[in-house]
C-alpha cells in the first residue's frame, strides 16, 4: 500500500471514531427521562421514604424535620426535574453519604451476613433442635420408654 493511501485511511478512521464519540455522547445527553409533575412528586416521595436521614435516628428523609433532610429532598426533586433516574439519584446519595443512608443495604460481600444471617440463624436453631430431639429420643429408647 502506498503511504498516501495509508494516511488517508487512518484519517478517515479517526474521523469516523470522532463522529461515533460525538453521536454516543449526544445520545447519552438525550437519554434523560422526562417526568410529568405527578411522576416527579410520586417518585420523589418514594425515594425520600427509602432513604435514611443522616441526622435523625430511625427516620427516613420524608418524615425527618432536620435541615439536611430538607436539603436532600430538594436535591432529589431537582435531580428528577433534570431527568435523572431513581437508581442514579440513590447512587449519588450513597456515594455522598455512604451505604448507611439506605434502609435496605445493597447486596455485596460486606452485607451478605445482613441478608443471609437471619436465615442461617433460623436453620442453625432448627438443626440444633433436631439434634437435641433425636438425642432425647435415643436416650428414652435406651431406658425402655416407649411412646405408645
Amino acid at each position: 500500500m502506498s503511504k498516501a493511501y495509508t494516511s488517508t485511511l487512518a484519517g478517515l478512521l479517526a474521523g469516523l471514531a470522532i463522529l461515533l464519540c460525538i453521536s454516543i455522547s449526544a445520545q447519552a445527553a438525550s437519554d434523560k427521562i422526562h417526568y410529568t409533575p405527578d411522576q416527579i412528586r410520586d417518585l420523589g416521595f418514594e425515594i425520600a421514604h427509602e432513604l435514611r436521614c443522616p441526622m435523625s435516628v430511625n427516620q427516613n428523609l420524608f418524615d425527618s424535620g432536620a435541615p439536611i433532610a430538607s436539603e436532600l429532598k430538594g436535591q432529589i426533586f431537582l435531580m428528577l426535574e433534570q431527568g435523572e433516574s431513581k437508581a442514579e439519584i440513590i447512587d449519588f446519595l450513597v456515594q455522598r453519604y455512604g451505604e448507611k443512608i439506605r434502609y435496605q443495604p445493597s447486596f455485596s460481600a460486606a452485607t451478605a451476613l445482613l441478608w443471609f444471617g437471619p436465615i442461617l440463624l433460623l436453620l442453625g436453631i432448627v438443626g440444633i433442635a433436631a439434634v437435641l430431639i433425636r438425642e432425647q429420643r435415643k436416650h428414652q429408647d435406651t431406658n425402655g420408654n416407649t411412646y405408645e
